[in-house]
């Protein structure tokens, strides 16, 4: 044993500060199930707006769909084209609202829906339509 306490002392170095709020970022999302990104979460928040939230859930009867919940309702739309699934009421005042919402973040729904997918779900996954994909960075430069 050494009787110097600086050489037991660990060393902390700074790290970048981009690099701690990616982290931050990725543990406030949940914790992975694999290493490709899939969450192991039952449910995710995609957008809250005037006490109502939009959700996803991971595990899902067809046809992909999100939940609009609020004021005591759970109302489910189809993520392909936005309609309101056969027999969901409540919310109907939000309708001509939430078109324009889904319309505006489909994307990022069809993103969102895909990403929570677990290896056996029997639904599947979204087909992303080219204006959904990221455009891929200039290489050229």
């Amino acid at each position: 044993m050494s009787d110097n306490p600086e050489a037991f002392m660990p060393v902390t170095l700074p790290i970048d500060s981009a690099l701690v709020r990616e982290l931050e970022d990725s543990l406030n999302l949940g914790p992975m199930i694999d290493l490709t990104g899939r969450r192991m979460l039952n449910e995710e928040q995609v957008a809250r707006f005037d006490g109502l939230s939009v959700q996803i859930q991971a595990d899902e009867h067809p046809p992909p769909h999100f939940h609009l919940r609020g004021g005591g309702a759970n109302v489910s739309f189809a993520i392909d084209d936005g309609r309101r699934l056969k027999g969901a009421k409540g919310l109907e005042r939000y309708d001509y609202n939430i078109e324009k919402w889904w319309r505006d973040n489909r994307c990022l729904l069809i993103r969102t829906w895909n990403n929570l997918r677990p290896a056996d779900c029997p639904v599947g996954t979204v087909p992303v339509p080219p204006e959904c994909l990221r455009p891929k960075e200039d290489t050229d430069a």
